[in-house]
């Protein structure tokens, strides 16, 4: 019952955008390392598939705040998110952007970082400047195309010379981040 009303109410934001009554954004952290995640693999039955774990790889990561016309804000960074560097990051680099005509909803996951009580007193700071956050049902990553974004680099952006060693991936997931909008575009229906 809460999925299908969270997922009403976020079809209700999206007619009142296209009506130019608010703008939404999509907010997530995505990321990216020299041995990429193998998101499933497939194993004959009676037969189990082990994979090398590599915890102790660097890893870049990115927060995005994406629009639907490929608009898009994001920061890199080496290390975990905190709800510190959520919060210094909506700050820094989507709240001096946000149209002051209307209200922006940023659409969440349920991430702890996203759901902690830190931000949760910085989102009254952000209402009264136009800024509201929506949460995700759990388990809604497809209510979320931001989701789509990073599958995108990850899959087909990226080009295989990108892993040749971590400064490499850095610049090339930079690249496609700055070029998102131009270059590199994602369309729905």
């Amino acid at each position: 019952m809460v999925r299908q009303a969270r997922a009403r109410a976020l079809d209700k934001l999206r007619r009142l955008e296209a009506q130019g009554k608010c703008d939404v954004l999509y907010g997530d952290e995505s990321g990216f390392a020299l041995c990429p995640c193998v998101p499933y693999a497939w194993q004959a039955k009676g037969h189990t598939l082990r994979l090398p774990a590599h915890p102790h790889q660097q890893r870049w990561n990115v927060l995005g705040f994406w629009r639907r016309d490929n608009w898009l804000r994001s920061v890199a960074w080496q290390g975990r998110m905190t709800a510190e560097r959520f919060i210094a990051s909506v700050e820094a680099h989507l709240l001096p952007h946000l149209r002051r005509d209307r209200e922006t909803v940023l659409v969440l996951d349920n991430a702890p970082v996203h759901r902690s009580k830190k931000v949760q007193a910085k989102a009254r700071e952000w209402r009264e400047q136009g800024l509201r956050l929506f949460f995700l049902p759990s388990y809604s990553p497809h209510l979320n195309p931001i989701e789509v974004l990073w599958r995108q680099m990850k899959y087909h952006w990226l080009e295989p010379s990108a892993y040749a060693d971590f400064p490499s991936l850095m610049q090339a997931v930079t690249s496609i981040l700055n070029q998102v909008g131009s270059k590199y575009l994602l369309s729905f229906p």
